[in-house]
C-alpha cells in the first residue's frame, strides 16, 4: 500500500517499527505490543498496515478537535458524519455539536445513501458529458465580459481624458488673457527696469556737454549733437514713465479679478456638482439610464421596475427613453408628437422643489373620447413616499389625451398644462385614484395644489 514507515507508539518501543494500526485508540504497535493489546481491548478494530491505506483509514475518523473517534452516525440535519463524542449530551458538561440533531447510526442510514449514490452517479455522469462543452461556454462568456468591463473603463478614461485636457486648455488661456490686460492697461517690468538706468545714463549725457568746449570745432558739434538727441530719448521716455505713472494712478480702484472669484462661489460648486454627477454606470438592461431626474438612485429605479412587472404582470420588460422635456420642448404638442401611439408609457415628473412622481399606462395618448383601462393596469405614484395609487374604479377613464394638454391621469390626478412647465394635482371624491386625505404627489395638503416642472421624461415600456 506504500504506507509511509512508523514506529510504535508505546513508551520504550520508539525505534522499534509498527506493523499494526489500531483506528479505535489512533495508535501504532509492533508484534509484541499488538498482542497483549488484542487480550485487553478485543473490540477495538485493528488493521495491518502493510494491507490496508491509512489515508482511507483516516477518513474514517471524526475530524472534530480532540475527538479523533469512529465515525460511526450520522446527522441529517447537518448531512454529516459523526462520532460518540459529537454527539454526547450530559449535564454540566462540554456537549457534542450534534447532541440535539436527529442522529442515525452508519447501518440505518446506509440503504438511504446507497440508493442517493446511485442517482447521483447517474446525473454526475450525465452532467459530466457536456462538462467541457459547458466550461468553454463560460470561458467564452467570461472573455465576453471582461471585454466589455475594459471596453467601459477605456471609455471612461478617453471622455474624462478629453476633460483634463479642455481644462488644461482653457487655464492656460486664462493666464495668458491675464497677462494681455496687464500689458495693456498697465505696464510691463521692462519699463521699469529702463527707468531704473535713466538717472545715471541722464547724469553721464549733462556732464559729457557741460565739459564740450569749442562749439566750432566740427567733432564738437557732432559729440554735442549726439549728447542733444540723448537727452531728448532720455526726456521721452521720463515721460513715458510719467504716463504710465498717470495711468496707474488714475486705475487705482480698480482690479483684475477672475470670475468666479472666491473658492466657494456658486458657479465653482455648481461645475464641482455637475462633474460629481457627470456618467454613471449601468448594466445596459437598467430601464432608465437615460434618466436626469432618477439616474443615480437605484432603489428608486427598481422600486418603479417592480411596480410595472407587478401592475402587467410579466417578469422582463424594457425601457425606451422618447420624450424628454430639456430637449424636445415644454409644450403639449411637443408631447403628442413624441409620444401618441407609443403604448404603454411610464410618465416621470419632477417638480422645481424637487418633488418626483408620474404615472404609468399600457394605453396610447392619441386623442379619444374617454379612454379606458379594464385591466387596472394604470396607475400614479410618488417616489418621495415610496407609494403606488391603482384606479378607484376601474370603469372611470385612466387618462385624458386632449392635445390641449400634457399628460392627464384619471380625472386630472395629475395634470400638465399646454404649458407642459406648469401642472396640477387634484385629490377629492371625483378623482380616480387618490380621492382623499390631500394631494401627496406634491406635498400639499389641500384638494388641489398647482406645481412648477423642472423636467419631464416619458419611457415606452416594452413587455
Amino acid at each position: 500500500m506504500n504506507n509511509p514507515k512508523k514506529t510504535c507508539s508505546f513508551q520504550g518501543h520508539e525505534k522499534i517499527p509498527s506493523n499494526i494500526y489500531c483506528i479505535s485508540c489512533n495508535i501504532y504497535m509492533c508484534q509484541k505490543c499488538e498482542s497483549f493489546h488484542s487480550k485487553l481491548l478485543p473490540n477495538h478494530k485493528i488493521y495491518n498496515i502493510d494491507k490496508i491505506n491509512l489515508e482511507e483509514i483516516s477518513q474514517q475518523l471524526c475530524n472534530e478537535e480532540k475527538h479523533n473517534l469512529e465515525l460511526q452516525y450520522f446527522c441529517k440535519n447537518h448531512n454529516i458524519l459523526c462520532c460518540a463524542k459529537c454527539i454526547t449530551k450530559i449535564k454540566n458538561k462540554e456537549n457534542g455539536l450534534h447532541k440535539d440533531c436527529d442522529i442515525y447510526t452508519i447501518e440505518e442510514i446506509k440503504e438511504e445513501k446507497m440508493n442517493k449514490l446511485n442517482k447521483n452517479i447517474n446525473n454526475l455522469e450525465l452532467l459530466s458529458k457536456n462538462l467541457e462543452e459547458s466550461i468553454n461556454k463560460l470561458k467564452d462568456i467570461y472573455e465576453k465580459l471582461n471585454k466589455n468591463k475594459e471596453d467601459v473603463k477605456t471609455h471612461i478614461q478617453r471622455i474624462f481624458t478629453k476633460i483634463r485636457n479642455e481644462l488644461n486648455s482653457r487655464e492656460d488661456s486664462l493666464l495668458i488673457e491675464v497677462d494681455q490686460i496687464y500689458n495693456k492697461y498697465f505696464f510691463g517690468e521692462d519699463i521699469i527696469k529702463q527707468g531704473e538706468k535713466l538717472p545715471n545714463k541722464i547724469k553721464r549725457s549733462l556732464e559729457k556737454c557741460k565739459i564740450i568746449g569749442n562749439y566750432n570745432e566740427e567733432n564738437k558739434i557732432i559729440s554735442l549733437i549726439n549728447e542733444c538727441l540723448t537727452i531728448e530719448n532720455s526726456i521721452d521716455e521720463i515721460n513715458k514713465i510719467n504716463d504710465s505713472i498717470n495711468k496707474c494712478n488714475n486705475l487705482t480702484n480698480i482690479d483684475i479679478v477672475f470670475i468666479p472669484k472666491e473658492e466657494n462661489d456658486t458657479q465653482i460648486n455648481n461645475i464641482i456638482q455637475n462633474i460629481n454627477n457627470f456618467g454613471h454606470v449601468f448594466k445596459s438592461n437598467d430601464l432608465f439610464i437615460n434618466s436626469s431626474i432618477i439616474n443615480n438612485v437605484l432603489n428608486k429605479q427598481n422600486i418603479l421596475a417592480n411596480w410595472i412587472k407587478e401592475a402587467v404582470n410579466k417578469t422582463n420588460i424594457s425601457s425606451k427613453l422618447i420624450f424628454k422635456m430639456s430637449i424636445h420642448g415644454d409644450k403639449s404638442e411637443d408631447f403628442h408628437k413624441y409620444c401618441d401611439n407609443q403604448g404603454p408609457t411610464l410618465i416621470l415628473i419632477q417638480t422645481t422643489t424637487n418633488k418626483i412622481f408620474g404615472g404609468f399606462t399600457p394605453l396610447n395618448w392619441k386623442n379619444e373620447e374617454k379612454p379606458l383601462d379594464p385591466k387596472n393596469h394604470t396607475f400614479i405614484f410618488s417616489l418621495d413616499l415610496n407609494k403606488k395609487y391603482k384606479m378607484v374604479n376601474p370603469n372611470k377613464q385612466a387618462i385624458k389625451t386632449s392635445k390641449d394638454f400634457g399628460p392627464n391621469f384619471g380625472n386630472d390626478d395629475i395634470q400638465l398644462k399646454k404649458n407642459l412647465r406648469q401642472g396640477i394635482c387634484y385629490s377629492d371624491d371625483s378623482c380616480n385614484f387618490i380621492v382623499s386625505g390631500g394631494t401627496q404627489l406634491t406635498g400639499g395638503k389641500g384638494s388641489q395644489e398647482d406645481f412648477s416642472v423642472k423636467e419631464l421624461e416619458v419611457y415606452q415600456i416594452n413587455y
